[in-house]
């Protein structure tokens, strides 16, 4: 099949409803949600575990919905928060918490 026809039917598959999830994108006649199977195509999950986690997909859903995520990003995707490139680990000094049960000093 087509790309193009391929993502056509991922679109039809996928609705977007304010009174479902408020607007998050779901797979049609379901209250899954299509970022949540991408996350667990993306995380290396196997199909069988997906499919057993989401009953009434089937493996062509899944695999429509990533589709559809991946050109669709979310819009509340997170940000990568890795340290900058010249962040350095100065020290790996602890302080121990006092105890607050004693009075300061």
């Amino acid at each position: 099949m087509r790309n193009s026809a391929r993502l056509e039917k991922a679109r039809a598959l996928v609705i977007e409803d304010p009174e479902i999830l408020s607007g998050t994108p779901v797979i049609r006649n379901t209250r899954i949600a299509v970022y949540d199977v991408e996350a667990s195509v993306a995380a290396g999950l196997p199909m069988d575990r997906i499919l057993a986690a989401s009953p009434g997909l089937t493996g062509e859903m899944v695999e429509l919905a990533a589709l559809y995520a991946m050109v669709n990003p979310s819009k509340a995707s997170p940000r990568d928060h890795s340290s900058p490139p010249a962040a350095l680990i100065i020290s790996k000094r602890r302080i121990p918490r006092r105890n607050r049960t004693q009075p300061k000093r």
